[in-house]
């Protein structure tokens, strides 16, 4: 019971901490680039959906749990594409929820396209104080924290959240840079607020087409908040385009090593594809969690929509 509360504050204030980070993790990153770039948004060339449920560090007390909900399709006729995004985050004694709207202007270039996009939206952040422990509490005969800062019952606020991002693709080459909460945003609680920090991501992917049947696909993430730098580097082979996996390493040197990520997935239908990623944990949390494990399910409409103006109506003079 003592090592969930503590483990339970220890999240609390990695959350709120000035060096925390805030960020959404995946480990599917490459299969849902969407959720991290607002300008990649109709580069999957029709209406695109993904629900993606997370679970990381399974077995770890008040551990962080996700759902995100994502579409975005092209719009020929506004030279872009729109999207939307729902998130809902449980991390330690904290919920938050996050609604997003994005547009994106996409151009053709000799190269490939280009696309620089937008998404804003509103984010509520929920606080259970009752479910904090402190080391100078009274919980026995009475409740208090003993602390002018930590609440004691729930609370609730509302704040903006806004990314901008710019990507680059074409058949063998993708990338795009991406920045989040410039400049960086607060919600407000009851004696404390949360401060939604600068975030800032850059992304490249080659595709290697080993044979006619089989592509690899690497591709690496670097994200910051301004003070500290993670890494994912990945290597995906598809095979027919229908079956593929791989393996990602998150961290780059001893003090950032984070999880060996394992992935699979295939299509189980023209629409639809299912993926499951699991973390092995390599950083000293390994001991007290279980893993990580991710769930993607992606839908494409494969056909194209808005591409132009309806026809012209030509009236028959025969029924006028």
């Amino acid at each position: 019971m003592i090592r969930n509360c503590y483990i339970t504050l220890l999240l609390f204030f990695i959350s709120l901490g000035v060096n925390g980070q805030q960020q959404s993790q995946y480990s599917q990153l490459m299969l849902n680039k969407y959720a991290f770039n607002p300008a990649f948004a109709g580069l999957d060339f029709s209406l695109s959906a993904n629900l993606m449920y997370r679970n990381q560090w399974e077995g770890l007390p008040s551990n962080p749990t996700e759902i995100h909900i994502n579409a975005h399709i092209p719009m020929y006729i506004w030279s872009g594409a729109v999207g939307g995004m729902i998130e809902r985050r449980s991390f330690g004694v904290l919920n938050q929820t996050s609604v997003l709207g994005s547009y994106n202007y996409v151009t053709d270039t000799p190269f490939g396209l280009i696309s620089f996009g937008g998404r804003i939206g509103l984010s509520q952040l929920a606080i259970d104080g009752s479910a904090i422990i402190t080391p100078e509490g009274i919980y026995t005969g009475g409740f208090t924290h003993n602390d002018p800062i930590l609440l004691e019952s729930q609370d609730q606020g509302i704040g903006m959240r806004w990314d901008a991002g710019s990507f680059f693709y074409n058949k063998k080459i993708q990338a795009g840079i991406a920045i989040s909460n410039v400049p960086s945003s607060k919600i407000g609680l009851e004696n404390t607020s949360f401060e939604q920090k600068t975030h800032v991501n850059g992304y490249f992917q080659y595709n290697f087409l080993i044979n006619d049947e089989v592509e690899l696909m690497q591709s690496i993430l670097l994200k910051t908040d301004l003070n500290k730098i993670q890494s994912d580097i990945s290597s995906l082979f598809k095979i027919n385009g229908n079956i593929f996996g791989g393996i990602s390493l998150r961290g780059y040197s001893s003090r950032s090593f984070d999880a060996v990520v394992f992935i699979a997935g295939m299509r189980i239908s023209d629409q639809y594809t299912l993926s499951y990623s699991y973390d092995m944990g390599l950083s000293g949390l390994r001991r007290g969690h279980e893993g990580t494990h991710e769930i993607l399910l992606n839908y494409n409409l494969r056909k194209l929509i808005g591409t132009g103006q309806p026809p012209k109506i030509i009236y028959n003079p025969r029924y006028l």
